[in-house]
């Protein structure tokens, strides 16, 4: 029979074993909002098994993760407690028949330790939610995995009431743009964020590695700035309609609206596949030198790219000018074909085998690069990463903060981290004459791409216009920026 015991190789760090005490000292409800990269997985099976033991060795415990990867890793680290857990995703023919057994044997007492891992989809399905019913709260734990996620209306209905030890996890547990989905979260787990344990802390306690943090300006193109006037003006008139207070979005969750969901969507794209981030990327690995790279990552826009058609990188289509093509297969041809850089992509089109191999070949340095999409935001590790390139520009704070932690994971052969970030503005001769309206809407393309990296600088080793030996730079780049369009205050 099995059972729930911390490994006799861990010893848990202090900060670790504070926040458990703090949970447990919340009536076993609450948010702990740790960065990433501090363990939160293992803090929250620390807190797991002490509930387990004060219940006599007898706990149902149901956690809940966003993705099918991350399934599978909190799996193999409750087994490293000793616990054999039960997967749920997918076809439910696969795991339907065997967890209802368990279920059965735990409500009978055959059974003292139920350990069932599902994805966030599958929770919320009232296939899931019948087989849940059938164990007593007061003696099941639920561990929300990347908790914001929940908060979305379709995801919060499904949080089950009777359950009584709740804990959330998050580097971000705020949700963007939907301060409802947030109030709900935060009321579910009671005690709402019952634990920080920062960025600043982790790196000076030397769990996180210390970083510098290079940003580089990036014009649209004037088709693009067009295109993104034309965008925000259509959200603008939205949020207008909804009472949504401009162009910050105000209280207005998204998710209920279809139309403005897709023009937002189009416009972060837009950022984030901005064409003149192709150029740059060369410009910065050949000044670097293409042998010199190593274990770089560069986090692409998952939209795609208007490129001419005499481009070394374009192909014959029936458009004689231009043709699209995704962002992230412009970089892997930059990189692997013109540079001769040795990188490979990193997406969820690459198989759980496939994935363990590129990331041993990044480590051990046969790869350079890895290009990757959306993947690498929540769960996978990449400790050995020294230098970023960000190309994939996003204002969302869990995004970009998800994406640093990746980073900064500490690894022997690594003294520091850097990142490159790409910061896009409107094209300096369309700003010089623009009208009020338009100015308006420049600026605040600006104010967004300026709070990333007021949030970046925050912890970093140098100031973000400073000249840097060994690392290219834009020297006073930003200083210029903030002062054209008055945002110095910043």
């Amino acid at each position: 029979m099995t059972s729930l015991t911390v490994p006799s190789w861990l010893t848990p760090r202090e900060y670790q074993s504070e926040a458990v005490r703090t949970w447990e000292s919340s009536q076993g409800q609450g948010i702990l909002n740790m960065a990433t990269g501090t363990g939160k997985t293992i803090t929250a099976l620390i807190a797991a098994t002490d509930l387990y033991t004060l219940q006599n060795d007898r706990l149902a415990l149901i956690v809940a993760a966003p993705y099918t990867h991350l399934v599978d890793q909190w799996t193999a680290d409750l087994e490293e407690f000793g616990a054999t857990p039960f997967r749920a995703y997918g076809s439910r023919s696969g795991w339907t028949s065997d967890i209802t057994g368990a279920v059965t044997e735990f409500t009978s007492g055959a059974r003292d330790l139920l350990t069932i891992v599902t994805t966030h989809k599958t929770f919320a399905t009232k296939h899931f939610q019948r087989i849940l019913t059938r164990v007593d709260g007061t003696e099941t734990m639920l561990i929300a995995d990347e908790v914001h996620h929940m908060g979305a209306p379709h995801l919060r209905q499904f949080l089950p009431t009777d359950v009584r030890a709740r804990l959330g996890l998050s580097a971000t547990p705020e949700r963007w743009y939907d301060d409802e989905g947030t109030d709900a979260l935060l009321s579910y787990f009671s005690n709402g964020i019952v634990y920080d344990y920062g960025l600043a802390e982790a790196i000076a306690n030397g769990y996180l590695s210390e970083y510098y943090y290079i940003p580089h300006i990036i014009e649209l193109t004037d088709d693009e700035a067009e295109s993104y006037l034309a965008l925000s003006k259509a959200i603008g008139r939205i949020l207008a309609d909804n009472d949504g207070g401009g162009q910050t979005g105000g209280s207005i969750d998204i998710t209920d609206d279809e139309e403005l969901q897709q023009l937002l969507i189009r416009r972060s794209r837009l950022v984030g596949t901005a064409r003149n981030k192709i150029q740059t990327l060369e410009s910065l690995i050949r000044e670097v030198g293409p042998e010199s790279i190593h274990h770089s990552l560069i986090y692409c826009g998952d939209g795609r790219v208007e490129i001419d058609a005499d481009s070394d990188i374009a192909e014959t289509t029936n458009d004689d000018e231009t043709e699209l093509k995704r962002q992230l297969r412009i970089v892997t041809e930059l990189l692997g074909t013109d540079l001769g850089v040795r990188a490979h992509q990193f997406t969820y089109e690459e198989d759980q085998k496939t994935r363990e191999r590129l990331l041993n070949d990044f480590e051990d340095g046969s790869l350079q690069a890895l290009i990757a999409i959306r993947c690498l935001d929540e769960g996978v590790d990449v400790p050995a990463t020294q230098t970023a390139f960000m190309l994939a520009s996003s204002s969302n704070p869990r995004q970009f903060v998800q994406r640093r932690g990746r980073i900064l994971r500490p690894h022997e052969n690594k003294r520091h981290s850097i990142i490159h970030d790409f910061i896009v503005t409107p094209p300096a001769a369309i700003s010089e004459n623009s009208d009020t309206d338009t100015f308006s809407i420049e600026r605040q393309l600006l104010k967004s791409e300026l709070q990333r990296v007021a949030t970046f600088t925050q912890n970093a080793k140098n100031h973000p216009d400073a000249n840097l030996s060994n690392i290219p730079t834009t020297e006073g780049s930003l200083r210029i920026l903030k002062n054209n369009f008055n945002l110095m205050d910043m």
